[in-house]
C-alpha cells in the first residue's frame, strides 16, 4: 500500500522548497483558508485543515504562503526517463540518415530497455 493512502509523509514542502522532480506529494496543508488550484479544480481550503491528495504538477497552481505539500522522495527506480533521448545524422549508401535512440521501460520487471 503506497504512503499516500495511509497518510505517512516524510517531508513538509512550503511554496520555495517544492520539487515535482524529487518528491511526490499526497497531501496539502491549508496555512489559510482560501482557493487553490489542486490538479486542475480550484478547492477552498479550510485552515489548519489537511486534503489528503496526490497532487500532480502540472495542473496546480498553489499560490503564496497559504499551503504546505506534506509528501515522499520518489524511489530512484521510479525516475526513469522515457522516450527518445538521443538523435544523431549518419551516412548510409548515398543519403544521409537519421538515427534515434529510444529508451523504453520493461512492464514486468521495471528495468529500462534501450533500442
Amino acid at each position: 500500500m503506497g504512503t499516500y493512502l495511509t497518510g505517512e509523509v516524510s517531508v513538509i514542502h512550503a511554496a520555495a522548497d517544492v520539487d515535482f522532480e524529487n518528491f511526490a506529494y499526497s497531501a496539502v496543508f491549508a496555512n489559510s483558508s482560501g482557493a487553490q488550484v489542486i490538479n486542475g479544480t480550484s478547492v477552498t481550503l479550510v485552515a489548519g485543515r489537511v486534503l489528503n491528495i496526490v497532487v500532480q504538477e502540472n495542473t496546480t497552481t498553489l499560490s503564496g504562503t497559504d499551503f504546505l505539500l506534506m509528501g515522499n522522495p520518489i524511489a530512484p527506480q521510479t525516475k526513469v526517463k522515457t522516450g527518445l533521448i538521443s538523435s544523431t545524422t549518419e551516412p548510409l549508401d548515398n543519403n544521409t540518415g537519421i538515427v534515434d535512440t529510444y529508451q523504453y521501460v520493461d512492464i514486468k520487471t521495471g528495468n529500462p530497455i534501450q533500442s
